[in-house]
């Protein structure tokens, strides 16, 4: 009986990397969609007819969208970091998500893109993600070493 009980408890020492593994995968999914986002922004402008005296409105909102670089390279780089289980990944990420959460919110006050929605809902989600116990557990001090001391 006792032993049975004995497997039913976590023990507090183990930890779960999986969610981890899914920040990753859903941090290289934004960036996917950053670089969709803005392909398709920029085939959608007539750059033939562009007086550059006048710029469209629509040309000023893609160079505009080269905000998103150093975000989305923040991300890929945090990405990296939480499939290999670095801890300056989870920085990374925050930052990343706080600088596109600020890049929308400008891009909201000039033109009030459509785009700019689920792009702050995304980084929403994430940044909530980010802090969630079991990510948190994982990045904890001294978390590292023990993790090198099992493998």
């Amino acid at each position: 009986m006792a032993r049975e009980r004995s497997k039913t408890l976590v023990e507090p020492e183990k930890t779960s990397y999986r969610p981890v593994r899914v920040i990753g995968v859903l941090l290289i999914l934004e960036v996917i969609g950053l670089v969709l986002l803005g392909g398709y922004e920029f085939l959608q402008v007539d750059w033939r007819g562009i007086n550059l005296r006048s710029p469209q409105h629509q040309a000023v909102e893609v160079a505009v969208f080269a905000l998103f670089v150093p975000s989305a390279v923040l991300t890929l780089l945090s990405a990296l970091s939480f499939l290999f289980l670095h801890r300056r990944g989870w920085l990374l990420a925050a930052i990343a998500q706080g600088l596109s959460l600020a890049v929308c919110l400008w891009l909201y006050s000039l033109f009030q893109p459509g785009y700019v929605y689920p792009i702050m809902a995304y980084c929403i989600l994430m940044i909530l993600y980010l802090n969630s116990q079991d990510v948190r557990m994982v990045f904890r001090p001294g978390q590292s070493q023990r993790a090198s001391h099992e493998n």
